[in-house]
């Protein structure tokens, strides 16, 4: 039974920047909880986030970890999370499975651009948000100036609640506002020193006014100078942070232990209950009526999968409502699948330990069955209700990939596959026109890391390069053509005669083929024979060899042998009547147009417009959201394959976007006779 009820359970996932210091301020909350005697470092390769072989070599998380343990009579369930850009699908993931989230801001640094990311995720998501400032022992920095930064950058009152005592190399510990001490870099605690004096008493203003400006009594209280307790402090802070009305910051140096434990003993304090948690919807998008509490239908979401090469796939679900044992009869509701096991886990980083049940609130995982996938609704037989699926972040750059020399192509292509399975922002797919396996990934980095994590896990390397483009070619001309297929060898020879127009059609009509013969002068029986020969020949245009499309060919006369005539003769008949058509009805080159929709800054938009055009891109238009511009535009695939990197560089990492297909339009002159030259070269 677990020990804990839902109200009791507060779940929390760490993000920040890359470099700001999540995975150090874990290691002290570790050591604090006694789930380690020592902190580990990232240097060392010892810390309990970064624990996977590739993790520990490029020195930064790329997964998620996840941790649970006992905090002053709370059960705290803790998500490490990636800070890189590349990784963003990994703070999706530990978003829909939180209540609140610890936003790490390096004191040195200031705001970043995956600072942005995860603030504007948190507020979107619903969470409540904490900010604790990292590194105030380094040169340079300004706190008042900071703090005024964060707050122009938040769109509700930030709340000071622990502030620095002393700067860089003078440092010394944090000042609490509330209790008005100094706990020193020792951990020492004192009263306010006169030499901090000044500072507490401008953050204890922001405090107080920040707290009140949330409610109306507290308001009236503190304009008629009435004594307002900590305890009415706390009780608003937590209605405000749950109601994402205030964020309270913290402030101290994780890698020496400063600032950390009076930070999160304030965070676990004021961070909603799992039983507080946000409304769950449907697939459909409708909002669900969900109890949130142990004793409800059984409600789970897997958030997260890994897979091991040697224990097997690992699913770890956020518990809504109800409780699992090991009696527990499961169903996957969107995918209508009974499943049974009879363990259970928590995790504290690479260790999975046992546990007899799970409850409402608790984050969980299951081992070793291989129907459940990431974002699955897990629930009992008789309650069929599904949760909408994972919200995440669109993979932005596509490379082929290809076995390294000497490596069986379907190898490469299961163990890519299994690592699909774990990350859903990497997604795979074979593509039959170009006879090519595709990835799509967030970055560069993230297809970098997923080439080790393979070599590592699966023994399996690969390389990628840029994607064929899906050219087409089509017809500008209308033309009438014969041909008579005549073969004699001795014996049965063969014989096939038609006579056809072929004809353009417009952007997207395919191809399409009529017969108009009248008395017999091609049996019926052979009619299907020479649409069949023109299909196949228009697999092969005439240009560059790219398949040839929105045709429309009407077969209107032609002759036949008693004898000689057949299916076959009919088939190269109508095979090369098209192939000489296609000569003459002056051929063309078609590219795929996408549509691309760009998400930036109001400062970028000049030079994302330039750029476009600089990529023969026609500008549809621009919409304001959320205080960026939606730029929207339609480039020719060929311009988009390396668009995901060169965007990072336009816009320092701010700019996003999205694309799909939209038509096929003719390749202009120039770029197509570069086509078509690569073309027959490589032929050749």
């Amino acid at each position: 039974m677990s020990k804990y009820q839902t109200k009791n359970i507060k779940n929390l996932a760490l993000v920040s920047h890359g470099g700001a210091g999540k995975t150090t301020f874990n290691e002290m909350v570790l050591v604090h909880a006694g789930k380690k005697k020592e902190a580990g470092t990232v240097e060392k390769g010892n810390t309990a986030s970064d624990f996977t072989p590739v993790e520990k070599k490029q020195q930064y998380s790329i997964t998620n970890s996840y941790f649970s343990f006992p905090w002053n009579n709370k059960e705290v369930n803790l998500i490490d999370t990636p800070g890189y850009a590349d990784f963003r699908g990994e703070v999706a993931s530990a978003f829909s499975m939180v209540e609140g989230t610890i936003v790490l801001i390096d004191g040195s640094s200031g705001i970043q651009v995956n600072t942005n990311f995860v603030w504007d995720r948190a507020v979107k998501d619903e969470l409540a948000r904490f900010i604790f400032i990292n590194k105030l022992d380094k040169d340079g920095i300004e706190f008042d100036r900071l703090f005024a930064d964060l707050q122009a950058f938040s769109e509700v009152p930030l709340i000071p609640m622990t502030v620095p005592a002393g700067l860089g190399e003078e440092y010394n510990g944090v000042i609490n506002l509330l209790t008005a001490e100094h706990i020193d870099k020792e951990g020492n605690r004192s009263p306010i020193p006169e030499e901090y004096q000044d500072i507490y008493d401008e953050y204890y203003l922001e405090l107080i006014e920040g707290v009140v400006e949330s409610d109306d009594e507290l308001m009236m209280k503190y304009l008629e100078d009435e004594k307002i307790t900590d305890e009415e402090i706390t009780n608003t802070l937590f209605t405000a942070v749950a109601n994402n009305n205030a964020v309270p910051v913290f402030s101290g140096v994780a890698t020496i232990n400063s600032g950390v434990k009076e930070a999160f003993d304030y965070i676990v304090k004021l961070n909603p209950n799992a039983a507080m948690t946000r409304s769950l919807k449907d697939a459909e998008g409708n909002e669900l009526e969900v109890e949130f509490n142990e004793d409800g239908p059984l409600v789970s979401r897997v958030g997260k999968t890994m897979v091991d090469p040697y224990i097997g796939k690992l699913s770890i679900f956020r518990m809504y409502s109800g409780k699992i044992n090991k009696d527990s009869e499961l169903y996957i509701s969107n995918r209508d699948t009974d499943i049974r096991t009879t363990k259970f886990y928590k995790l504290n980083g690479s260790e999975q330990v046992e546990v007899d049940e799970l409850v409402a609130g608790e984050i969980g995982a299951v081992a070793k069955i291989d129907e459940i996938e990431t974002s699955d609704t897990i629930t009992n037989p008789d309650n069929e209700i599904e949760l909408s699926p994972l919200e995440l972040p669109t993979p932005m750059l596509v490379k082929k990939v290809m076995p390294i020399d000497g490596q069986a192509e379907d190898k490469m292509s299961d163990a890519i596959n299994r690592y699909a399975l774990e990350d859903l922002t990497f997604k795979v797919e074979y593509n039959r026109a170009t006879k090519e396996l595709l990835v799509h990934g967030m970055g560069t980095v993230h297809l970098d890391v997923i080439k080790k994590i393979c070599q590592e896990k699966f023994d399996v390397g690969f390389q990628t390069g840029i994607p064929s483009v899906e050219y087409r070619e089509t017809i500008q001309s209308k033309v009438d053509v014969e041909e008579k297929y005549k073969k004699q060898s001795g014996g049965r020879g063969q014989y096939g005669h038609v006579m056809m127009k072929v004809e353009p059609l417009s952007s997207g009509s395919g191809f399409q083929f009529e017969e108009e013969i009248f008395g017999g002068a091609i049996p019926s029986q052979y009619i299907p024979a020479v649409e069949k020969g023109i299909e196949e020949a228009s697999a092969d245009g005439v240009l560059a060899g790219f398949p040839v499309v929105d045709f429309k060919v009407t077969l209107y006369d032609g002759s036949y042998h008693d004898v000689d005539s057949s299916e076959m003769a009919f088939k190269i008949a109508g095979s090369k009547a098209f192939k000489k058509a296609l000569e003459q009805a002056n051929p063309v080159l078609l590219e795929p147009i996408m549509n691309v929709k760009v998400t930036v800054p109001d400062d970028y938009m000049g030079d994302i417009m330039g750029d476009f055009n600089s990529r023969r891109g026609r500008i549809q238009g621009m919409d304001p959201e959320d205080g960026k511009q939606i730029i929207k535009a339609q480039v020719p695939q060929a311009e988009m394959f390396t668009y995901a990197t060169e965007l990072k560089s336009l816009t320092g990492g701010f700019g996003s976007f999205k694309m799909e297909f939209s038509h096929y339009d003719r390749v202009p002159e120039k770029e197509a006779e570069d086509v078509i030259k690569a073309a027959r070269e490589e032929e050749e």
